[in-house]
């Protein structure tokens, strides 16, 4: 193989890769204007110092995080409530 059959396959694996990119971008995009359904429960979890974790109940995802327990628990009743902010 000489250099000009290499540089076109690294060519053709980059437009390959950018093209990928593409679609994550896109998908990201469709997942972000999806609604999010309020937690029907949150529950708070010290994690060190510090360091407070906003989790959902039925699902075990982590909500947020917060650095004092008075935040954490303004984050778990305005998510409860149905406040809460997309980005």
């Amino acid at each position: 193989m000489n250099a000009l059959t290499k540089a076109r396959e690294s060519i053709a694996e980059l437009v390959a890769a950018l093209r990928l990119t593409s679609q994550a971008r896109m998908a990201a995009e469709a997942r972000k204007r999806q609604p999010v359904p309020a937690p029907r429960a949150t529950h708070l979890v010290c994690s060190g110092n510090a360091m407070i974790r906003v989790v959902d109940v039925d699902t075990g995802k982590v909500l947020g995080f917060r650095r004092t327990l008075r935040e954490a628990r303004w984050l778990a009743s305005a998510l409860e409530r149905g406040l809460h902010l997309q980005q």
